[in-house]
């Protein structure tokens, strides 16, 4: 009986989307945007993926690279319509967790001193990019004056912006003194212990390898100690732990990226949870970070040794978050990308013969298509190629497990560095 069932809900599957189900799917259901511009004021076209979203309190707005232009502008618009349609009210940034929640908690909320704290703690793909100039220097600090303000935060483990730099250790060192360490009695403590914690916000101490051994030791020992002492708050041994994920991170960027990788997504996991579950429990939160850091997927490719687990595969095994979450991805069809910052620009390459991006109506610039119905109604598992990871299309996965949904922008390019006479 049991495989009777089984045979004739498959065959209901194949009935409904012959051949390739999911490709059927998606072309009988893709969505149609008509712009990605923040100030398009008619949103009917975005009512797809508010349905989509549906009830979920969290949702994560990916980017295939950290200089993808059209979708900052994208998620800008989908912020306000989430902010002002679906009362979201916290925006967390891959960025600095301490300058993000400590420094923006002690902010002076003026429109001015806002820009500029977001300018120098958010890093500068995004601050420097025009294409976040309307998010950054006129959406949010103009939130700030009505009556359900957009709220910043950030969880990544990288605690190295402005603000950090700046207090991060004489935050620390307060609370060291609280919790009553006993390293705060060691005679070294101020002249050595404190600087060269110091330096860690600079990113100094990590240009020379072998600190790595004497970073790991200072940071286990005060964790040890503020675990063992139960005087520690929560925050204060996130903060802890997220340093000791950077130091792996750092120590590992260049001979195992897959440790690395999995050093700060573990962390800004763990991070995340943090925000969802204590300081703004109950609220509804905009994830902003790349796919990379916000797909559901932990892959080893064949090689057990070097699986890369991803922010929000970690995030999600919680199941009661993984209900309330909605993972939207970003993909592109053609163009040009490459981060502002670091890298020249390059050629987005094609699409696979038969990838998803081949799918939507090449006419459209933009679209949305929405894979958690197709998930509720469908038992077939299909592996597809989508550019989902980056710009590369080589990768085949069951992308529909990886992302709730997916944006779909037609032509691709790259940031135009912000003018600091711009910056408002």
């Amino acid at each position: 009986m049991r495989y009777l069932l089984l045979f004739l809900s498959l065959s209901c599957c194949l009935a409904a989307y012959p051949q390739r189900a999911i490709k059927a799917y998606v072309m009988a259901n893709v969505v149609r945007i008509n712009s990605v511009s923040p100030e398009e004021t008619n949103d009917d076209d975005l009512a797809g993926i508010g349905d989509a979203i549906g009830d979920a309190r969290i949702v994560m707005l990916g980017e295939q690279d950290h200089g993808d232009a059209p979708a900052f502008l994208a998620k800008t618009r989908m912020i306000r319509y989430l902010h002002e349609k679906k009362g979201f009210n916290v925006l967390a940034f891959e960025s600095d967790v301490f300058g993000l929640n400590t420094g923006w908690d002690r902010l002076d909320k003026n429109p001015d001193s806002v820009a500029a704290f977001l300018r120098v703690n958010i890093f500068p793909i995004w601050t420097l990019c025009k294409a976040c100039d309307n998010l950054f220097y006129q959406y949010i600090p103009a939130t700030l004056a009505t009556p359900h303000p957009l709220v910043v935060s950030g969880f990544d483990n990288q605690m190295i912006l402005r603000y950090a730099s700046l207090q991060l250790t004489h935050y620390l060192d307060s609370c060291f003194r609280a919790w009553e360490l006993p390293i705060t009695k060691a005679p070294d403590y101020n002249s050595a212990v404190l600087p060269f914690l110091d330096s860690l916000g600079k990113k100094m101490t990590y240009q020379d390898p072998g600190n790595f051994p004497r970073i790991d030791g200072y940071l286990r020992i005060i964790r040890e100690q503020a675990i063992q002492g139960g005087k520690a708050d929560e925050y204060g041994l996130l903060l802890i732990n997220s340093m000791i994920a950077e130091r792996i991170q750092y120590q590992y960027l260049r001979s195992d990226y897959h440790q690395s990788f999995n050093a700060r997504d573990v962390q800004m996991a763990d991070n995340l949870r943090w925000l969802a579950t204590k300081k703004y429990s109950g609220e509804k939160i905009i994830v902003w970070a790349a796919n990379g850091h916000v797909g559901r997927y932990a892959d080893s490719s064949g090689k057990r040794d070097k699986k890369l687990v991803a922010m929000g595969y970690l995030f999600t095994r919680d199941t009661a978050l993984s209900r309330e979450t909605y993972v939207l991805g970003f993909t592109s069809y053609s163009g040009e990308a490459g981060r502002m910052t670091t890298m020249q620009q390059y050629k987005v390459p094609a699409p696979e013969k038969n990838g998803f991006e081949t799918w939507i109506d090449p006419s459209w610039e933009y679209a949305f298509v929405d894979f958690k119905k197709f998930n509720c109604t469908n038992t077939a598992r299909e592996v597809f190629q989508l550019k989902g990871l980056g710009h590369q299309s080589r990768f085949k996965k069951e992308w529909n497990q990886v992302f709730d949904g997916i944006f779909y922008i037609r032509n691709m390019y790259s940031c135009i560095q912000q003018n600091q006479g711009d910056l408002r």
